[in-house]
């Protein structure tokens, strides 16, 4: 509660300063606190992160997120639905103001956009078919196997470093990805193994994933680049997450199991 306190205390006395000091044109904090309203870019079907369900609605861990980040501020939250490669190219062309969608950081992305500090651990895993030859993530670096990954993927650069001798088939949404692998236009699926938990869950006997790992990615807030007062927010928005428990609360809602460890003791 103390610390709850306190992060609003501080977020309180933040906003106005930064508000109404002279900002220049086009910059994020101002642009939202001005506004009432934060754009967030999300996937549209990367459950349980996000998914969009029958009535257009938006759902899961990362839009749980998404709305409270935009309840601390005391803005209403606008969705805008990308696929992959457009979490990096919303936030390059000023169309959202931050991406929350299982977004890993590393230094290429870093290279045009900022990350937050990580609010999740996430390992990369295959997920095949149950009757799958495959027993081990070494078995797919192999020229007779096809694995399924997302184009634009964090995770590209990495998977075709891991398995060079596979046939790598880029797909623009996981539920593409899956669809190969359900009918056998693949052999295996990378991708994080919270979303194979999910999918393994969604089809009980089809599904299984493979012994080991090929990478870790840290989940982070996307944000536009060169905005040090708004990524100051957003990290200590995130400090009060974590310490109050609520980030802990989410994962177990929406995985039904406590989250992987994060740097940071809490």
């Amino acid at each position: 509660m103390f610390r709850t306190k306190l992060f609003a205390a501080a977020l309180a006395l933040l906003l106005p300063v930064v508000a109404g000091s002279g900002a220049k044109a086009g910059e994020v904090l101002d642009r939202v606190v001005s506004s009432g309203k934060l754009r967030v870019a999300v996937m549209g079907s990367l459950p349980p992160y996000t998914n969009m369900r029958p009535d257009g609605q938006m759902e899961g861990y990362d839009i749980d997120l998404a709305k409270k980040f935009a309840a601390a501020l005391k803005v209403t939250p606008e969705f805008i639905v990308v696929d992959s490669a457009g979490r990096v190219a919303a936030l390059q062309t000023g169309k959202a103001d931050v991406t929350i969608s299982g977004f890993a950081r590393n230094v290429q992305r870093s290279l045009t956009i900022a990350f937050s500090d990580p609010y999740l651990i996430v390992p990369g895993r295959i997920l095949v078919k149950t009757d799958s030859p495959l027993k081990k993530v070494e078995d797919v670096n192999d020229p007779k196997v096809k694995l399924s990954l997302n184009r634009g993927g964090n995770s590209e650069p990495i998977i075709a470093a891991k398995f060079p001798d596979a046939q790598r088939m880029r797909f623009n949404t996981n539920a593409d990805g899956l669809n190969a692998l359900m009918s056998d236009q693949v052999d295996a699926m990378a991708q994080d193994a919270f979303y194979h938990a999910e999918q393994i869950a969604k089809h009980p006997g089809q599904l299984r994933m493979l012994d080991g790992t090929y990478s870790r990615q840290e989940d982070s807030i996307g944000a536009p680049a060169g905005d040090a007062d708004w990524l100051r927010v957003i990290n200590l928005w995130l400090e009060q997450l974590n310490a109050t428990g609520e980030n802990k609360e989410l994962f177990k809602k929406w995985f039904g199991f406590d989250p992987p460890k994060i740097t940071a003791d809490y």
